[in-house]
């Protein structure tokens, strides 16, 4: 029988609610033939069994033998199914289940299959174009870039020459993000300082190194002192949260706008972590924090360790993200991988921090020159991670790198700004009240 004949001829399944009705009638059956008033038959005794050969000897000849041996031979009936355990109700709840299981799977893999043939679609479309376009046009979309195996000896030189000079200007776009990213969290930090501690009418002057206070003020309290130290790092922490999670993980966000976003992440957890233990070794900043809560001094150490801990897991996990912010997937290799985090993390890690310490000259606070030097516990371990891949398919044809000079022209007015106009400090003075009145008459 034919495979279609075999498909018509199969036993068609019930449905849900046909099985449904089938098991209500097939259960009050069974409770009518438990409450059934008919007489049970009567069946007298006739003695013992007896056995086969005593069977044979009553007229029973050779054919009940045989019977009884093609009996055994005999297909047997195909077996009932034992019962379920359960009640009918948790049964028809597990059956449902499962085909709802099975239905939101199937679900899935069409949306999934709609998924891929939509995308196949779309990049059929934009190859026809290009290759349309190139008709008119041969070097439309096509990469400069040859590799070295189709290129003559001669030329590879002057190749690997362009390649060495784009991780220069990799360089360059990071140092320029680099130290802006700090500008914004450093003046987030003591802001926001300067902002809480004007609660308690604690008057404060922000300079391009330090935002002083009046130790001496009789205002100063235990509670006060926690509360303004620790305020300017808690928020530094939000925004490296902020920053690292939500913004750095859109897919929209590439190239130098992604590295800025990681710089950011990257010093908002530096300034929490990494300010913790620098503050500690200087009793300086947030070092008032445990100084206040009366830590001992192992606490103090094993707290700092615990955090310089943490902020080089945060640097080895991401350097996925930092492998997103190439132009070409040639540097991206498992072979130029760590030849390419070195020129984009860690040399601006050393120029930023070197630059920065010369803009404070001649007067370095102890505290923030060890907020730069705690950042190599989140830099360095980038270097390690060799097993990291990037998140994004990079595309076959290459972007052009070259130096962003937006960002360059930005990063030279934010700092001479900063050095200009906090050299002789700024003054802010917040007075705010919250009044809440509630005016009830009587009628």
């Amino acid at each position: 029988m034919s495979r279609s004949r075999r498909h018509s001829h199969r036993r068609k399944k019930k449905s849900f609610i046909r099985r449904f009705v089938h098991e209500i009638k097939k259960s009050f059956r069974k409770l009518s033939s438990n409450f059934s008033n008919k007489p049970k038959e009567y069946r007298p005794y006739l003695g013992p069994a007896k056995e086969e050969s005593e069977i044979s000897g009553f007229g029973e000849s050779e054919f009940a033998q045989d019977e009884i041996k093609t009996s055994k031979h005999r297909s047997s009936h195909h077996r009932r199914k034992p019962r379920r355990k359960g009640n009918f109700i948790s049964n028809t709840i597990k059956k449902y289940r499962r085909k709802w299981k099975t239905d939101t799977t199937k679900r899935k893999k069409k949306k999934h299959k709609q998924k891929i043939k939509k995308k196949h679609k779309l990049e059929y479309k934009k190859r026809a174009r290009i290759n349309l376009i190139r008709k008119l046009f041969p070097e439309y979309k096509k990469s400069k870039h040859r590799p070295f195996t189709d290129v003559p000896d001669d030329e590879t030189g002057e190749i690997k020459k362009t390649h060495q000079k784009g991780y220069f200007i990799y360089t360059v776009n990071s140092v320029a993000l680099y130290i802006i990213a700090y500008l914004l969290i450093y003046l987030t930090y003591q802001l926001t300082v300067l902002i809480v501690s004007s609660r308690w009418n604690l008057d404060s002057v922000l300079f391009y190194y330090d935002l002083a206070f009046n130790d001496y003020s009789p205002l100063w309290s235990r509670f006060n002192i926690i509360m303004v130290t620790i305020s300017g790092p808690l928020i530094c922490l939000l925004m490296g949260i902020l920053f690292l999670k939500v913004f750095a993980n859109k897919p929209k966000v590439k190239g130098f706008m992604k590295l800025f976003i990681l710089w950011i992440a990257m010093h908002g957890f530096n300034l929490f972590l990494g300010a913790f233990a620098s503050g500690v070794s200087f009793d300086k900043g947030f070092g008032y924090v445990p100084a206040w809560l009366y830590f001992n001094v192992f606490w103090q150490i094993f707290v700092s360790l615990l955090f310089l801990f943490i902020l080089g897991l945060i640097g080895y996990y991401s350097v996925p993200k930092f492998l997103d912010t190439s132009n070409s997937a040639y540097r991206v290799r498992k072979q130029n991988r760590v030849k390419f985090l070195f020129y984009q993390v860690i040399i601006p890690w050393f120029i930023g921090g070197l630059i920065i310490f010369l803009v404070k000259v001649p007067n370095n606070m102890p505290y923030d020159t060890g907020n730069l030097i705690t950042m190599m516990f989140c830099v360095i371990p980038v270097l390690f991670n060799t097993r990291a891949k990037p998140n994004i398919n990079f595309k076959g044809e290459r972007k052009p790198t070259r130096i962003n000079w937006i960002y360059i022209v930005i990063f030279v007015i934010l700092l001479s700004t900063y050095r200009v106009s906090l050299n002789s400090g700024l003054h802010i003075k917040l007075d705010y009240n919250f009044n809440i009145s509630l005016d009830i008459k009587r009628y």
